[in-house]
């Protein structure tokens, strides 16, 4: 059974900057949070507290389109089937540009794949589990630090943060997501690997942004880099769900969902 890297004993938080340090003096401009791995069917998570690690390029930035996007919110579009349109092209450009990047540094892997449902239109997909979940997680604020009245569930190992796996509300895990719009179902064994990010700041809300601080954590890479998945389906919604971004925008949350059915 695979296992994530084990978590570092020291507490690292992101930078305004960039996602690998940052200066206690500094507002702060971009939070990222811990990943997640299912590894069986019936469920094994290891979360753990990002290690920051000095920026790598990543190997699609020259070839993959829309990686400097700034999503923009409802309000900077006309409120016309055309600007209705706009508006929801850009969660499209960066779930593709996500996936895009993604498989560029999945060179020498199989490139995961984001599968349209067949038969009835709009059954659930994983897609689908993503996308409650970012809803979810901008609407309830619960990630970041754990702190006095704040409704979350500490992440195992490190009782400071808060997990942004965990709903606090319903109690739903990504495992149970996926199984909630069916993923599995039809499969001898599946298994589901989530990653989250939450930014705020133009520069921090990107989809090369999101992708440099899955890959230069460990847990985060681990599941980018696992050779077992074959799907992926990113979903991103305006507003951060770390209530520590204050009234900043742009701010963004993403939730990135690994899928495989065998």
């Amino acid at each position: 059974m695979n296992s994530l890297p084990q978590p570092s004993r020291e507490q690292r938080r992101p930078a305004s900057d960039s996602p690998a340090s940052r200066s206690v003096s500094r507002p702060r401009r971009v939070a990222a949070v811990t990943g997640v791995l299912l590894v069986s069917l019936t469920g094994v998570v290891s979360a753990a507290q990002p290690a920051a690690a000095a920026t790598a390029p990543l190997k699609g930035a020259g070839t993959c389109a829309d990686i400097d996007l700034v999503y923009r919110p409802r309000s900077a579009f006309p409120d016309t089937s055309r600007g209705r349109y706009d508006f929801r092209k850009q969660a499209t450009a960066i779930e593709t540009a996500v996936r895009c990047l993604v498989n560029a540094e999945r060179t020498g892997l199989k490139p995961v794949k984001k599968y349209i449902s067949l038969g009835k239109a709009g059954a659930p997909t994983l897609g689908t589990a993503a996308a409650r979940h970012v809803a979810d997680a901008v609407r309830l604020r619960w990630w970041g630090k754990v702190e006095p009245g704040k409704n979350c569930r500490p992440v195992q190992g490190n009782p400071g943060q808060c997990d942004p796996h965990v709903n606090p509300q319903t109690g739903s895990t990504p495992k149970s997501r996926a199984q909630a719009v069916g993923y599995g179902r039809r499969c001898a064994s599946f298994a589901v690997g989530e990653n989250t990010y939450a930014g705020w700041g133009a520069s921090s809300v990107t989809p090369r942004a999101a992708v440099t601080w899955w890959m230069n954590s460990k847990p985060h890479r681990a599941t980018i880099l696992n050779p077992a998945y074959t799907e992926l389906y990113t979903k991103v919604a305006w507003g951060s769900a770390d209530p520590a971004a204050g009234s900043i925008t742009p701010a963004l949350t993403y939730v990135q969902l690994f899928g495989r059915c065998g």
